[in-house]
Protein backbone atom coordinates (compact mmCIF):
# COMPACT_ATOMS: atom_id res chain seq x y z
CA UNK A 1 0.00 0.00 0.00
CA UNK A 2 1.20 3.54 -0.65
CA UNK A 3 1.28 6.59 1.59
CA UNK A 4 -1.81 8.22 0.12
CA UNK A 5 -3.92 5.11 0.49
CA UNK A 6 -2.83 4.88 4.13
CA UNK A 7 -4.11 8.44 4.63
CA UNK A 8 -7.41 7.60 3.02
CA UNK A 9 -7.82 4.45 5.09
CA UNK A 10 -7.08 6.43 8.22
CA UNK A 11 -9.72 9.00 7.29
CA UNK A 12 -12.36 6.28 7.01
CA UNK A 13 -11.05 4.13 9.85
CA UNK A 14 -13.92 4.84 12.26
CA UNK A 15 -16.61 3.65 9.91
CA UNK A 16 -15.04 1.94 6.94
CA UNK A 17 -16.09 -1.55 6.00
CA UNK A 18 -15.53 -3.28 2.71
CA UNK A 19 -17.72 -6.29 2.23
CA UNK A 20 -17.52 -7.26 -1.43
CA UNK A 21 -20.08 -9.73 -2.57
CA UNK A 22 -21.55 -11.81 -5.33
CA UNK A 23 -24.92 -13.12 -6.38
CA UNK A 24 -26.86 -14.55 -9.27
CA UNK A 25 -30.42 -14.35 -10.67
CA UNK A 26 -32.89 -17.18 -10.11
CA UNK A 27 -31.88 -20.38 -11.84
CA UNK A 28 -31.47 -24.09 -11.30
CA UNK A 29 -27.92 -25.26 -11.01
CA UNK A 30 -26.27 -28.60 -10.37
CA UNK A 31 -25.55 -29.19 -6.71
CA UNK A 32 -22.85 -31.85 -6.89
CA UNK A 33 -19.17 -30.96 -6.68
CA UNK A 34 -17.24 -30.92 -9.90
CA UNK A 35 -13.66 -31.84 -10.47
CA UNK A 36 -11.04 -29.21 -9.77
CA UNK A 37 -10.87 -26.43 -7.20
CA UNK A 38 -14.20 -24.83 -8.14
CA UNK A 39 -17.63 -26.35 -7.81
CA UNK A 40 -21.23 -25.49 -8.59
CA UNK A 41 -23.11 -23.00 -6.44
CA UNK A 42 -23.45 -23.39 -2.69
CA UNK A 43 -20.89 -23.86 0.04
CA UNK A 44 -18.39 -21.75 1.92
CA UNK A 45 -17.57 -18.19 0.99
CA UNK A 46 -14.64 -16.08 2.16
CA UNK A 47 -14.67 -12.29 2.39
CA UNK A 48 -11.74 -9.92 2.26
CA UNK A 49 -11.79 -7.03 4.75
CA UNK A 50 -9.78 -3.81 4.65
CA UNK A 51 -11.21 -2.09 7.74
CA UNK A 52 -11.69 -3.14 11.37
CA UNK A 53 -15.46 -2.64 11.34
CA UNK A 54 -16.17 -5.75 9.28
CA UNK A 55 -15.67 -9.37 10.21
CA UNK A 56 -15.26 -12.42 8.00
CA UNK A 57 -18.43 -14.19 6.91
CA UNK A 58 -18.86 -17.84 7.68
CA UNK A 59 -20.37 -20.79 5.83
CA UNK A 60 -22.77 -19.73 3.06
CA UNK A 61 -25.89 -21.85 2.94
CA UNK A 62 -27.39 -22.89 -0.36
CA UNK A 63 -30.94 -21.64 -0.61
CA UNK A 64 -32.53 -21.96 -4.04
CA UNK A 65 -35.58 -19.90 -4.80
CA UNK A 66 -37.13 -17.65 -7.38
CA UNK A 67 -40.24 -16.33 -5.64
CA UNK A 68 -40.44 -12.69 -4.65
CA UNK A 69 -39.87 -12.01 -0.96
CA UNK A 70 -42.91 -10.51 0.67
CA UNK A 71 -42.86 -7.89 3.38
CA UNK A 72 -39.46 -6.44 2.56
CA UNK A 73 -40.59 -3.51 0.38
CA UNK A 74 -41.58 -0.17 1.87
CA UNK A 75 -42.69 2.56 -0.51
CA UNK A 76 -43.80 6.09 0.40
CA UNK A 77 -47.08 7.51 -0.87
CA UNK A 78 -47.00 7.98 -4.65
CA UNK A 79 -45.89 11.34 -5.93
CA UNK A 80 -44.08 12.62 -8.98
CA UNK A 81 -41.69 9.92 -10.18
CA UNK A 82 -38.10 10.36 -11.36
CA UNK A 83 -38.98 9.90 -15.01
CA UNK A 84 -40.93 12.21 -17.28
CA UNK A 85 -37.96 13.90 -18.91
CA UNK A 86 -34.78 14.65 -17.01
CA UNK A 87 -33.44 18.06 -17.95
CA UNK A 88 -30.31 20.11 -17.64
CA UNK A 89 -27.29 18.30 -16.13
CA UNK A 90 -29.48 15.26 -15.36
CA UNK A 91 -30.44 14.66 -19.00
CA UNK A 92 -29.24 11.23 -20.06
CA UNK A 93 -28.49 10.18 -16.48
CA UNK A 94 -30.34 7.18 -14.98
CA UNK A 95 -33.46 8.45 -13.20
CA UNK A 96 -32.86 6.67 -9.90
CA UNK A 97 -30.18 4.96 -7.83
CA UNK A 98 -29.79 2.73 -4.79
CA UNK A 99 -27.75 3.53 -1.70
CA UNK A 100 -27.34 1.55 1.50
CA UNK A 101 -28.47 3.68 4.42
CA UNK A 102 -29.13 3.27 8.13
CA UNK A 103 -32.03 4.69 10.11
CA UNK A 104 -29.71 7.25 11.65
CA UNK A 105 -28.33 9.49 8.92
CA UNK A 106 -24.82 9.56 10.30
CA UNK A 107 -22.04 7.51 8.64
CA UNK A 108 -20.04 7.45 11.87
CA UNK A 109 -22.74 5.38 13.60
CA UNK A 110 -22.39 1.61 13.22
CA UNK A 111 -25.84 0.37 12.20
CA UNK A 112 -27.66 -2.06 9.90
CA UNK A 113 -28.34 -0.87 6.37
CA UNK A 114 -31.42 -0.90 4.13
CA UNK A 115 -31.45 -0.36 0.36
CA UNK A 116 -32.98 3.06 -0.33
CA UNK A 117 -34.19 3.92 -3.84
CA UNK A 118 -33.82 7.63 -4.61
CA UNK A 119 -34.59 9.86 -7.60
CA UNK A 120 -31.33 11.09 -9.10
CA UNK A 121 -32.52 14.61 -9.90
CA UNK A 122 -34.27 15.34 -6.59
CA UNK A 123 -33.04 12.86 -3.98
CA UNK A 124 -36.64 11.93 -3.19
CA UNK A 125 -37.05 8.51 -1.61
CA UNK A 126 -39.03 6.26 -3.95
CA UNK A 127 -38.87 3.15 -1.81
CA UNK A 128 -36.91 1.27 0.83
CA UNK A 129 -36.00 -2.40 0.73
CA UNK A 130 -35.17 -4.04 4.04
CA UNK A 131 -33.58 -7.48 4.36
CA UNK A 132 -36.14 -10.25 4.91
CA UNK A 133 -35.78 -12.24 8.11
CA UNK A 134 -33.57 -13.65 9.46
CA UNK A 135 -31.19 -11.14 7.82
CA UNK A 136 -30.78 -7.72 9.35
CA UNK A 137 -28.55 -5.73 7.01
CA UNK A 138 -27.53 -5.32 3.42
CA UNK A 139 -23.78 -5.44 3.02
CA UNK A 140 -23.36 -4.59 -0.64
CA UNK A 141 -25.28 -3.38 -3.68
CA UNK A 142 -24.10 -3.70 -7.27
CA UNK A 143 -25.83 -2.65 -10.51
CA UNK A 144 -26.30 -4.77 -13.62
CA UNK A 145 -26.03 -1.68 -15.78
CA UNK A 146 -29.62 -1.48 -17.05
CA UNK A 147 -30.78 0.79 -14.18
CA UNK A 148 -33.50 -1.70 -13.27
CA UNK A 149 -31.62 -4.73 -11.97
CA UNK A 150 -29.40 -4.72 -8.88
CA UNK A 151 -27.53 -7.23 -6.78
CA UNK A 152 -28.05 -7.11 -3.00
CA UNK A 153 -26.14 -9.08 -0.39
CA UNK A 154 -27.70 -9.51 3.04
CA UNK A 155 -26.23 -10.69 6.32
CA UNK A 156 -26.78 -10.97 10.06
CA UNK A 157 -25.76 -8.26 12.50
CA UNK A 158 -23.70 -9.05 15.59
CA UNK A 159 -21.48 -6.31 16.99
CA UNK A 160 -18.51 -7.12 19.24
CA UNK A 161 -15.85 -4.90 20.76
CA UNK A 162 -12.36 -6.24 21.29
CA UNK A 163 -8.74 -5.17 20.97
CA UNK A 164 -9.80 -1.52 20.78
CA UNK A 165 -11.81 -2.23 17.64
CA UNK A 166 -15.42 -2.67 16.62
CA UNK A 167 -16.31 -5.75 14.61
CA UNK A 168 -19.56 -6.62 12.92
CA UNK A 169 -20.29 -10.29 12.37
CA UNK A 170 -22.57 -10.72 9.36
CA UNK A 171 -22.71 -14.50 9.30
CA UNK A 172 -23.55 -16.48 6.18
CA UNK A 173 -24.24 -14.06 3.32
CA UNK A 174 -27.47 -14.29 1.35
CA UNK A 175 -27.84 -12.98 -2.19
CA UNK A 176 -30.86 -11.30 -3.74
CA UNK A 177 -31.80 -9.88 -7.10
CA UNK A 178 -33.72 -6.61 -6.96
CA UNK A 179 -35.71 -5.54 -10.00
CA UNK A 180 -37.22 -2.06 -10.06
CA UNK A 181 -39.94 -0.75 -12.35
CA UNK A 182 -39.38 2.13 -14.78
CA UNK A 183 -40.84 4.60 -12.29
CA UNK A 184 -38.33 3.63 -9.62
CA UNK A 185 -41.04 1.84 -7.69
CA UNK A 186 -42.67 -1.62 -7.74
CA UNK A 187 -39.43 -3.29 -6.61
CA UNK A 188 -39.26 -7.07 -6.61
CA UNK A 189 -36.76 -8.87 -4.39
CA UNK A 190 -35.81 -12.40 -5.35
CA UNK A 191 -33.61 -14.78 -3.30
CA UNK A 192 -30.64 -16.15 -5.20
CA UNK A 193 -28.24 -19.02 -5.05
CA UNK A 194 -24.83 -18.56 -3.51
CA UNK A 195 -21.65 -19.28 -5.49
CA UNK A 196 -19.40 -21.88 -3.93
CA UNK A 197 -15.84 -20.86 -3.15
CA UNK A 198 -13.02 -22.55 -1.20
CA UNK A 199 -13.05 -21.99 2.53
CA UNK A 200 -10.05 -19.63 2.41
CA UNK A 201 -11.20 -17.65 -0.63
CA UNK A 202 -11.28 -13.87 -0.38
CA UNK A 203 -13.91 -12.51 -2.73
CA UNK A 204 -12.85 -9.10 -3.98
CA UNK A 205 -15.90 -8.14 -6.00
CA UNK A 206 -18.69 -9.44 -8.20
CA UNK A 207 -20.51 -7.97 -11.18
CA UNK A 208 -23.57 -8.91 -13.18
CA UNK A 209 -23.33 -8.49 -16.95
CA UNK A 210 -25.60 -5.76 -18.34
CA UNK A 211 -28.19 -8.31 -19.49
CA UNK A 212 -27.91 -10.19 -16.16
CA UNK A 213 -27.04 -13.40 -18.02
CA UNK A 214 -23.58 -13.79 -16.51
CA UNK A 215 -21.97 -13.29 -13.13
CA UNK A 216 -18.31 -12.41 -12.70
CA UNK A 217 -16.66 -13.20 -9.36
CA UNK A 218 -13.12 -12.04 -8.54
CA UNK A 219 -11.12 -13.96 -5.94
CA UNK A 220 -8.57 -11.55 -4.56
CA UNK A 221 -5.58 -13.88 -4.19
CA UNK A 222 -2.05 -12.81 -3.26
CA UNK A 223 -0.93 -11.15 -0.02
CA UNK A 224 -2.02 -14.15 2.02
CA UNK A 225 -5.29 -14.52 0.14
CA UNK A 226 -4.45 -17.76 -1.65
CA UNK A 227 -2.02 -18.92 -4.31
CA UNK A 228 -3.06 -16.24 -6.77
CA UNK A 229 -6.00 -14.25 -8.11
CA UNK A 230 -8.83 -15.81 -10.06
CA UNK A 231 -11.84 -14.62 -12.03
CA UNK A 232 -14.86 -16.86 -12.53
CA UNK A 233 -17.68 -16.30 -15.02
CA UNK A 234 -20.97 -18.10 -14.41
CA UNK A 235 -23.55 -18.42 -17.19
CA UNK A 236 -26.77 -18.14 -15.26
CA UNK A 237 -29.14 -19.93 -17.63
CA UNK A 238 -27.10 -23.13 -17.59
CA UNK A 239 -24.96 -22.92 -14.46
CA UNK A 240 -21.79 -23.43 -16.51
CA UNK A 241 -18.59 -21.88 -15.25
CA UNK A 242 -15.22 -20.86 -16.61
CA UNK A 243 -12.28 -19.61 -14.60
CA UNK A 244 -8.99 -17.85 -15.20
CA UNK A 245 -6.19 -18.04 -12.63
CA UNK A 246 -2.83 -16.31 -12.18
CA UNK A 247 -0.61 -18.38 -9.86
CA UNK A 248 1.68 -16.04 -7.96
CA UNK A 249 -0.03 -12.95 -9.35
CA UNK A 250 -0.89 -9.87 -7.30
CA UNK A 251 -4.29 -9.55 -5.62
CA UNK A 252 -7.33 -8.31 -7.51
CA UNK A 253 -8.51 -5.14 -5.74
CA UNK A 254 -8.67 -1.39 -6.26
CA UNK A 255 -7.19 1.75 -4.74
CA UNK A 256 -10.35 3.48 -3.55
CA UNK A 257 -10.05 3.03 0.19
CA UNK A 258 -12.52 0.16 0.39
CA UNK A 259 -15.16 1.63 -1.93
CA UNK A 260 -15.84 1.67 -5.64
CA UNK A 261 -15.93 -1.19 -8.11
CA UNK A 262 -13.14 -3.62 -8.93
CA UNK A 263 -14.95 -5.18 -11.90
CA UNK A 264 -16.88 -3.55 -14.76
CA UNK A 265 -18.44 -4.94 -17.95
CA UNK A 266 -18.83 -3.62 -21.47
CA UNK A 267 -22.39 -3.48 -22.81
CA UNK A 268 -21.91 -6.50 -25.06
CA UNK A 269 -21.06 -8.69 -22.04
CA UNK A 270 -17.77 -9.86 -23.53
CA UNK A 271 -15.07 -7.68 -21.95
CA UNK A 272 -14.50 -7.45 -18.19
CA UNK A 273 -12.21 -4.78 -16.77
CA UNK A 274 -10.43 -5.58 -13.50
CA UNK A 275 -7.77 -4.00 -11.29
CA UNK A 276 -4.81 -5.74 -9.73
CA UNK A 277 -2.08 -4.84 -7.23
CA UNK A 278 1.36 -5.70 -8.57
CA UNK A 279 4.95 -5.36 -7.40
CA UNK A 280 6.06 -1.91 -6.31
CA UNK A 281 2.66 -0.76 -5.07
CA UNK A 282 1.42 -0.42 -8.63
CA UNK A 283 -2.13 -1.04 -9.74
CA UNK A 284 -2.71 -2.49 -13.19
CA UNK A 285 -5.98 -2.20 -15.05
CA UNK A 286 -6.49 -5.12 -17.39
CA UNK A 287 -9.20 -6.24 -19.82
CA UNK A 288 -10.31 -9.87 -19.82
CA UNK A 289 -11.83 -11.38 -22.96
CA UNK A 290 -14.49 -13.56 -21.36
CA UNK A 291 -15.14 -15.41 -24.63
CA UNK A 292 -11.77 -17.16 -24.34
CA UNK A 293 -11.58 -20.61 -22.74
CA UNK A 294 -10.74 -20.68 -19.05
CA UNK A 295 -7.09 -20.97 -18.17
CA UNK A 296 -4.40 -18.36 -17.65
CA UNK A 297 -5.70 -14.99 -16.46
CA UNK A 298 -2.49 -13.36 -17.56
CA UNK A 299 -2.71 -14.76 -21.08
CA UNK A 300 -6.43 -14.04 -21.50
CA UNK A 301 -6.21 -10.42 -20.33
CA UNK A 302 -4.51 -7.34 -21.71
CA UNK A 303 -2.76 -4.60 -19.72
CA UNK A 304 -4.19 -1.15 -20.49
CA UNK A 305 -3.16 1.13 -17.62
CA UNK A 306 -0.80 1.08 -14.68
CA UNK A 307 -0.90 3.41 -11.70
CA UNK A 308 2.73 3.70 -10.52
CA UNK A 309 3.75 3.85 -6.86
CA UNK A 310 4.78 7.01 -5.06
CA UNK A 311 8.31 7.09 -6.42
CA UNK A 312 7.58 6.52 -10.10
CA UNK A 313 7.33 9.10 -12.87
CA UNK A 314 4.65 9.08 -15.51
CA UNK A 315 3.79 11.07 -18.61
CA UNK A 316 0.57 12.77 -17.58
CA UNK A 317 -1.86 14.74 -19.72
CA UNK A 318 -0.44 17.03 -22.40
CA UNK A 319 3.02 15.49 -22.01
CA UNK A 320 3.59 16.87 -18.53
CA UNK A 321 5.85 14.62 -16.43
CA UNK A 322 4.48 14.23 -12.93
CA UNK A 323 4.76 11.90 -10.02
CA UNK A 324 1.43 10.09 -10.02
CA UNK A 325 0.33 8.99 -6.57
CA UNK A 326 -2.39 6.71 -7.93
CA UNK A 327 -5.69 6.48 -9.71
CA UNK A 328 -8.75 5.48 -7.75
CA UNK A 329 -11.02 2.69 -8.94
CA UNK A 330 -11.64 2.82 -12.68
CA UNK A 331 -14.48 1.59 -14.91
CA UNK A 332 -14.75 0.85 -18.61
CA UNK A 333 -17.33 2.70 -20.69
CA UNK A 334 -20.19 0.52 -21.95
CA UNK A 335 -18.99 0.91 -25.56
CA UNK A 336 -15.58 -0.45 -24.51
CA UNK A 337 -13.69 2.47 -25.99
CA UNK A 338 -12.51 4.25 -22.85
CA UNK A 339 -11.36 3.71 -19.28
CA UNK A 340 -12.63 6.37 -16.89
CA UNK A 341 -10.86 7.02 -13.60
CA UNK A 342 -10.39 9.62 -10.91
CA UNK A 343 -6.68 10.40 -11.07
CA UNK A 344 -4.15 12.17 -8.91
CA UNK A 345 -0.91 13.66 -10.21
CA UNK A 346 1.73 15.43 -8.16
CA UNK A 347 5.16 16.97 -8.36
CA UNK A 348 7.52 17.10 -5.40
CA UNK A 349 9.75 20.03 -6.40
CA UNK A 350 7.81 22.26 -6.03
CA UNK A 351 5.06 20.38 -4.25
CA UNK A 352 1.86 20.57 -6.23
CA UNK A 353 -0.89 18.12 -7.10
CA UNK A 354 -3.96 17.89 -9.29
CA UNK A 355 -7.20 15.95 -9.04
CA UNK A 356 -8.99 15.12 -12.27
CA UNK A 357 -11.34 12.72 -13.98
CA UNK A 358 -9.29 11.32 -16.80
CA UNK A 359 -10.44 9.19 -19.70
CA UNK A 360 -8.02 6.84 -21.41
CA UNK A 361 -8.23 4.95 -24.65
CA UNK A 362 -8.95 1.29 -23.97
CA UNK A 363 -6.96 0.45 -27.09
CA UNK A 364 -3.77 2.42 -26.37
CA UNK A 365 -3.95 3.45 -22.70
CA UNK A 366 -3.29 7.09 -23.63
CA UNK A 367 -5.24 9.93 -22.02
CA UNK A 368 -7.85 11.27 -24.43
CA UNK A 369 -9.95 13.60 -22.26
CA UNK A 370 -9.87 15.31 -18.87
CA UNK A 371 -12.86 16.58 -16.89
CA UNK A 372 -13.08 18.44 -13.60
CA UNK A 373 -9.43 19.34 -13.08
CA UNK A 374 -8.65 20.80 -9.66
CA UNK A 375 -5.15 21.99 -8.80
CA UNK A 376 -3.79 21.95 -5.24
CA UNK A 377 -0.63 24.11 -5.16
CA UNK A 378 1.66 23.17 -2.29
CA UNK A 379 -0.56 20.31 -1.15
CA UNK A 380 -1.30 16.62 -1.60
CA UNK A 381 -4.94 15.53 -1.93
CA UNK A 382 -6.61 14.66 1.37
CA UNK A 383 -9.70 12.78 0.19
CA UNK A 384 -10.78 10.23 -2.36
CA UNK A 385 -12.53 10.98 -5.61
CA UNK A 386 -14.16 8.31 -7.75
CA UNK A 387 -16.25 7.48 -10.81
CA UNK A 388 -19.56 5.76 -10.09
CA UNK A 389 -21.27 5.77 -13.50
CA UNK A 390 -20.42 6.67 -17.07
CA UNK A 391 -22.49 7.17 -20.18
CA UNK A 392 -21.70 4.91 -23.10
CA UNK A 393 -19.19 7.36 -24.57
CA UNK A 394 -17.87 8.81 -21.30
CA UNK A 395 -19.23 12.29 -22.05
CA UNK A 396 -21.34 12.30 -18.87
CA UNK A 397 -20.17 10.94 -15.53
CA UNK A 398 -21.58 10.50 -12.06
CA UNK A 399 -18.72 10.99 -9.64
CA UNK A 400 -17.62 11.55 -6.09
CA UNK A 401 -15.76 14.87 -6.25
CA UNK A 402 -14.45 17.66 -4.08
CA UNK A 403 -16.78 20.43 -2.97
CA UNK A 404 -16.16 23.79 -4.65
CA UNK A 405 -13.98 26.35 -2.95
CA UNK A 406 -10.39 27.00 -2.05
CA UNK A 407 -8.78 24.00 -0.32
CA UNK A 408 -7.38 24.42 3.18
CA UNK A 409 -4.64 22.50 4.93
CA UNK A 410 -5.79 19.22 6.41
CA UNK A 411 -5.53 19.61 10.21
CA UNK A 412 -3.60 16.37 10.70
CA UNK A 413 -1.02 16.99 7.98
CA UNK A 414 0.93 20.05 6.89
CA UNK A 415 1.11 18.71 3.33
CA UNK A 416 -2.44 17.46 2.71
CA UNK A 417 -5.42 19.47 1.50
CA UNK A 418 -8.62 19.58 3.51
CA UNK A 419 -11.96 19.61 1.69
CA UNK A 420 -15.28 17.85 1.62
CA UNK A 421 -16.52 15.54 -1.11
CA UNK A 422 -19.97 15.00 -2.61
CA UNK A 423 -21.73 13.02 -5.31
CA UNK A 424 -22.72 14.73 -8.52
CA UNK A 425 -23.02 14.76 -12.30
CA UNK A 426 -19.95 15.84 -14.28
CA UNK A 427 -20.12 16.97 -17.89
CA UNK A 428 -17.83 19.18 -20.00
CA UNK A 429 -20.01 22.09 -18.81
CA UNK A 430 -19.27 21.49 -15.13
CA UNK A 431 -20.23 19.67 -11.95
CA UNK A 432 -23.75 19.54 -10.45
CA UNK A 433 -24.23 18.04 -6.96
CA UNK A 434 -26.93 15.39 -6.48
CA UNK A 435 -29.72 16.81 -4.31
CA UNK A 436 -30.45 14.70 -1.26
CA UNK A 437 -27.62 12.23 -1.89
CA UNK A 438 -26.30 10.36 1.16
CA UNK A 439 -23.21 11.63 2.88
CA UNK A 440 -20.12 9.89 1.47
CA UNK A 441 -19.16 7.08 3.78
CA UNK A 442 -18.53 3.34 3.89
CA UNK A 443 -21.26 1.18 2.37
CA UNK A 444 -23.28 4.26 1.35
CA UNK A 445 -21.95 5.00 -2.13
CA UNK A 446 -24.87 5.06 -4.59
CA UNK A 447 -25.01 2.74 -7.58
CA UNK A 448 -26.83 3.23 -10.89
Amino acid sequence: MNVMEDKIRAAFAQTAAEIPAQGVPPLRLPTGRRSGRRAAFGGRTGWHQFAPLAAAAAVAAVVAGSLAVAGAIHAPKPRAGPTGGQRGPFAGVPPFYIALEGKIHNPSVVQPQSAVIRATATGAVLGTVTPPRPYRTFELVRPAGDNHTFLLVAGQWEVTHRQRGTFVGTGPPKFFLLHIGPDGRTPRLTPLLTPHEPANAEISDAALSPDSSKLAVALRGGNGGGPGPEIQIFTLATGSERGWTWPGGGPITNNAGGNGEVLSWTADGRTLAFQQWVAGNNIDLRLLDTATPGGSLRAASRLVLQWPGDGATWHYVHGKISNVIFGFSAIITPDGARIVAATVSATKHPLSSELAFTEFSAATGKAVAVLGRWRLPGLYPGQVQDVLWTSSSGSTLIVLAHKPGVPTREPRSINAAGYGVEFGVLTPKGFTPLPGAPHPGPLSWPVW
